[in-house]
């Protein structure tokens, strides 16, 4: 059933959600509600990651509801079995230049939904999709951290600045690993986007992670309607509550929270190209 749920105050503005799932069945029944909620909160962008529903609609409910819907196109590790058969509907999708980016896209072998060498195969095909489209990646990464470093390196080195000086070639979706491994992706260029996870209590890497890593290399998603953040758990996620990630990140950064919205949505903003 819809939940009726009461927006953090007080609002922030600017507020970006850099990586969720707003097309889930999860939100049919709510889903303009939960938009607008967004959007009354200071949620002014959301990238949902979903190539099998029409772009062109999605994105023309969202603007109803006050919301600038990007959307991403990418097959998920866990589909890798299915790639070759699914792969023309991705082509499709990102014919239509209606999708900004390509993900979310990576390995996850903390499930092994696909064997990892069908993992790894749709993983490098699409990474050279987003060389051809000229799209930045959102990758996935669980339990797979070496091998995914491994290939985003070997695959930066052979494209280097393929989407130009001043972009980087993707963010590291709902970022779990140590502090050390999000240098290196830093330093390869990669956004590292921060999920409602950094707020668990038992959460260990997030806090230093954040501290570390300077505030132009740092999205806030919510990957809703999963990883609710504190103190929200065990209700469904939705983009309003990005807004307690960034406070978090705040918090931790000594920096004013609407800071930390402006920053972090520059950030996906100059990912995208939006800002030329």
């Amino acid at each position: 059933m819809p939940q009726c749920l009461s927006a953090p105050l007080p609002p922030l503005f600017n507020v970006t959600d850099a990586h969720s799932h707003v097309s889930s069945t999860e939100f049919d029944e709510d889903r303009d509600q939960m938009l607008v909620r967004s959007a009354q909160s200071g949620v002014v962008r959301i990238v949902d990651i979903d190539y099998q529903e029409d772009a062109v609609s999605k994105k023309q409910m969202a603007r109803h509801n006050g919301i600038d819907l990007i959307c991403g196109a990418g097959i998920h590790p866990h589909d890798a079995s299915s790639y070759h058969e699914d792969k023309n509907q991705l082509l499709a999708a990102l014919d239509s230049k209606q999708y900004s980016m390509v993900g979310e896209i990576g390995l996850d072998f903390y499930r092994n939904l696909s064997p990892r060498d069908e993992q790894i195969s749709a993983f490098i095909d699409q990474l050279d999709l987003a060389v051809e489209y000229q799209l930045p990646v959102a990758i996935h990464s669980r339990q797979a951290d070496q091998k995914t470093f491994e290939i985003l390196e070997h695959w930066c080195k052979r494209t280097t600045g393929y989407l130009g000086p001043e972009r980087e070639p993707g963010m590291i979706h709902c970022f779990s690993g140590n502090a050390e491994l999000a240098g290196r992706y830093i330093d390869l260029g990669f956004q590292i986007s921060i999920s409602g996870i950094a707020t668990f209590k038992n959460e260990m890497n997030a806090p230093e992670v954040i501290i570390s890593s300077p505030i132009s290399s740092i999205l806030a998603e919510t990957d809703a309607p999963y990883l609710t953040p504190e103190p929200h758990r065990g209700k469904r996620n939705e983009p309003i509550y990005v807004l307690d990630t960034i406070r978090f990140i705040g918090k931790l950064k000594g920096m004013p929270a609407q800071t930390v919205a402006d920053t972090t949505s520059a950030n996906l903003i100059r990912l995208l190209g939006m800002d030329k």
